[in-house]
């Protein structure tokens, strides 16, 4: 009767202890996410990952920075209450092969949401190239 309890111990421990961490379920979600955009889902070879906390502030300051960039309306300025955690940042290199065998190696930015939902950001590099002919165009403009 006993050997059977001490069959399934090491089974159960072992289920128990797969459990992904929310960094993982993270990196897996971006992994889904790109695969299913990437020319061939087979072609899509993962590289390195980055992650962050991502917060309301954070929210509010790349949405300021795309009003700026569209010329619409900026959202209201973050608070100091504005702190909460909403998702992770999650930064990821990877390679897409293409059917002519051409490999393309790229990145993105994107926000997992804590019910998994995957949203793709603008890299931060073009939003602040993007910013800058934006105020250069207005400096032009004022002159």
């Amino acid at each position: 009767m006993k050997t059977p309890f001490f069959l399934l111990l090491p089974a159960v421990l072992l289920l128990g202890s797969c459990k992904k961490t929310t960094d993982q379920q993270a990196e897996l979600a971006v992994q889904d996410f790109v695969r299913n955009r990437a020319s061939d889902a087979a072609n899509y070879f993962p590289g390195k990952f980055r992650l962050k906390p991502y917060t309301k502030r954070d929210s509010l300051l790349y949405l300021a920075e795309m009003a700026q960039i569209n010329g619409a309306p900026a959202p209201p300025a973050p608070t100091p209450a504005d702190t909460a955690r909403i998702g992770i940042l999650v930064h990821h290199d990877y390679r897409d092969e293409m059917r002519d065998g051409e490999m393309i190696r790229d990145s993105g930015e994107y926000v997992v949401r804590p019910n998994g939902e995957v949203r793709l950001l603008m890299a931060e590099s073009v939003r602040q190239k993007r910013l800058k002919q934006v105020q250069q165009q207005s400096a032009e403009a004022l002159r």
